[in-house]
């Protein structure tokens, strides 16, 4: 299997995995493994192009990287900036209760779409 396929197959288990944790209503991680997800697509998509997967997390950094930055609308950009910032706070953000002000059920689906629709975008430009 070519490299940007295995980080194609980690990013749809972690939105499947957002999926079990929307079902179970835990919407910090659902958030979190759309992060996740995206960064590992992302990643795959380096790869496709030839350049490294390094390890770095900001979503914002790596779609730059990949040369599509100027194809995403300022509120995709916003809910990437989003995303990106649950990396650190969903893994050891210290106040629970504040984190759960900002992710409820209705936050969480809008950002597990946003991640389906840009995880399809970004599959197809590996796929040209």
């Amino acid at each position: 299997m070519p490299p940007h396929e295995q980080w194609l197959q980690r990013a749809d288990y972690d939105v499947e995995t957002a999926e079990a944790m929307y079902a179970s209503a835990r919407y910090i991680y659902v958030v979190f493994m759309c992060q996740q997800a995206l960064e590992k697509c992302l990643k795959g998509l380096l790869v496709y192009q030839g350049k490294e997967a390094l390890p770095i997390h900001n979503l914002r950094r790596l779609l730059e990287m990949t040369g599509n930055i100027a194809d995403v609308d300022k509120e995709s950009l916003r809910k990437i900036d989003f995303l990106s910032q649950f990396y650190l706070n969903a893994r050891y953000k210290e106040d629970l209760q504040e984190l759960l002000r900002l992710v409820g059920r209705e936050t969480a689906r809008e950002y597990l779409d946003f991640t389906r629709e840009t995880l399809q975008w970004l599959i197809q430009k590996m796929t040209r």
